[in-house]
């Protein structure tokens, strides 16, 4: 085997699939000529993993979690109390461009597994594709090249997660946050399965109480609930932007039961399916700081026209013309260009600046005939405010905080004259400002340094989702160094840019929200 300087060197090759019975609470010697991922289905076990003729090395794997095995061991799953258990093993290659086997994995090891990472981890969304790999035990599925490239990008996928565990080891409660994490962005991937809540707790590797509770303080839901409030929002989308009859849609988004789903849309929505898809589908011409405010009630706008386009209208009048729109919002425009796009279609001017985002929500939602699914989505907005307020007050308390766009090389600090800043962290979150943010909108710096001589101790980084979670480290680890050792930080990462529209402030709160229940553990 050949030792490797990058891990883009290394390519993973999936090579079979087995399955490890117990037999008297014992399943092994198993040898290992090539490297596998194992899954406990079924009660936890421990491994002993001898590599060579190294010593053994035990790990405690509950049901619902990975290992990593190294490849040239030996290894025993054991239960003490001789009851059954099932592991699934997923073998695979390492290998380095020149074809050569690979010595090492490309992560941080602890040293117990040679150059690989003896580590445990879990990954929610797995459950779901080891149908794929079990059907493989005899290879049918892997000699079909689509069979093969869904197993390799399955490989790929938990390569990921236990990377990730590899290169920063968790407490268990911090493997619990992670894994509800994982589990929410599953049912936003998945919503239209069916999902057995308590078995995806049992898997947590917690108590179910404790997986409920903590599914809670992240959402400020209930697992089911939050499920429900995934799949009407998809119903949304589908039904403004297809022709699919509702019997389809209840079906696609994993509602068997047409009846019982056009009842509960009605209930949640105060509209029936058939009667929001005809208002939903209006064509629609828009700015860019709209598109977020018409996102959440499910509605795609016809045109979204480009940041800064009413300075020079005439090279956009020929598209407005062609998506022949029924409505046009705008912000303020002059005289003549109302009169001008008023020729195209109905014209609406809504003054973004000056009105709060919820009123502008509520405006759009009267606008389009649909005032209560606005009514709703800011029902279940301010529920998520209200969550986010108790985490903030239990981490941050009293201490002030300076909100700063960090972007690279480049620092954008929010003042209380910024009112998309204040209005959610400062006013809806309950952030204490700084004072000496009361008398700006905004001050951009090109260092930390001119951040920190703004005169606050700590600071709330907004990262955008593009950069590392490095980058979000330096940060922390810089803004010490330039306030001392006593600053405090919180790094929330976002998707998108900064508008102020419903869909900004939404992704902001969950950004803050999980990356504090992270530094609570």
């Amino acid at each position: 085997m050949s030792d490797i300087d990058d891990f883009r060197d290394v390519t993973l090759h999936y090579a079979g699939t087995e399955e490890a019975a117990s037999s008297g609470g014992e399943a092994g010697p198993l040898p290992f000529d090539t490297a596998a991922f194992g899954f406990v289905l079924k009660h936890a076990a421990t491994i002993r993993v001898a590599i060579g003729e190294g010593e053994p090395q035990s790990r405690r794997v509950e049901a619902g979690e990975w290992i990593c095995i190294p490849p040239g061991s030996r290894c025993v799953f054991k239960r003490e109390d001789g009851r059954a258990f099932r592991v699934v093993l997923i073998r695979f290659r390492a290998r380095l461009r020149n074809g050569e086997d690979a010595s090492s994995w490309p992560v941080p090891s602890d040293g117990t597994g040679g150059g690989w990472p003896l580590v445990t981890f879990r990954l929610p969304q797995a459950s779901g594709w080891l149908a794929d790999f079990t059907n493989d035990a005899d290879g049918r599925v892997s000699r079909d090249p689509a069979g093969y490239y869904r197993l390799q990008s399955h490989l790929y996928a938990i390569a990921s997660a236990c990377a990730a565990t590899a290169r920063k080891p968790r407490s268990p409660e911090d493997e619990l946050v992670r894994y509800v994490d994982r589990a929410k962005r599953h049912m936003h991937v998945r919503y239209a399965e069916p999902a057995d809540m308590e078995e995806t707790a049992k898997l947590s590797g917690a108590s179910a109480s404790r997986f409920y509770e903590l599914f809670r303080e992240q959402t400020g839901l209930s697992p089911h609930k939050y499920r429900t409030t995934i799949r009407l929002n998809e119903s949304l989308r589908l039904l403004a932007n297809s022709r699919i009859p509702v019997m389809e849609v209840a079906h696609a988004v994993g509602y068997a039961d047409e009846l019982y789903f056009s009842k509960l849309f009605k209930r949640h929505m105060g509209l029936t399916p058939t009667e929001y898809a005809a208002r939903a589908r209006k064509k629609i011409v828009i700015p860019p700081i709209f598109a977020g405010d018409l996102a959440v009630l499910g509605v795609t706008p016809e045109l979204v026209l480009d940041k800064g386009w009413s300075e020079r209208p005439e090279r956009y009048m020929e598209l407005i013309e062609r998506s022949r729109p029924e409505l046009i919002l705008t912000s303020p425009i002059s005289d003549d260009l109302y009169r001008t796009l008023s020729g195209i279609a109905p014209v609406v001017p809504l003054a973004w600046k000056s009105c709060p985002w919820r009123q502008r929500l509520l405006q759009i939602g009267g606008l389009l005939d649909m005032p209560s699914v606005a009514e709703r989505w800011l029902a279940f907005f301010e529920r998520k405010a209200s969550n986010a307020r108790y985490h903030i007050e239990r981490q941050l308390g009293k201490e002030p905080y300076l909100i700063v766009n960090a972007d690279g090389g480049s620092f954008r600090v929010f003042g209380m004259r910024m009112k998309k800043m204040k209005d959610l962290f400062y006013d809806d979150l309950g952030v204490t400002p700084p004072d000496a943010a009361a008398d700006f909108d905004f001050v951009d710096a090109d260092s930390l340094d001119g951040v920190a001589a703004i005169g606050c101790g700590n600071a709330l980084f907004l990262v955008p989702s593009g950069h590392p979670d490095e980058y979000g480290d330096e940060l922390e680890e810089r803004w010490r160094q330039c306030r001392g050792s006593a600053a405090r930080t919180l790094v929330v990462r976002y998707e998108g840019p900064l508008l102020y529209n419903a869909a900004m402030h939404a992704g902001l709160i969950d950004g803050t929200v999980s990356r504090l229940l992270r530094l609570a553990k």
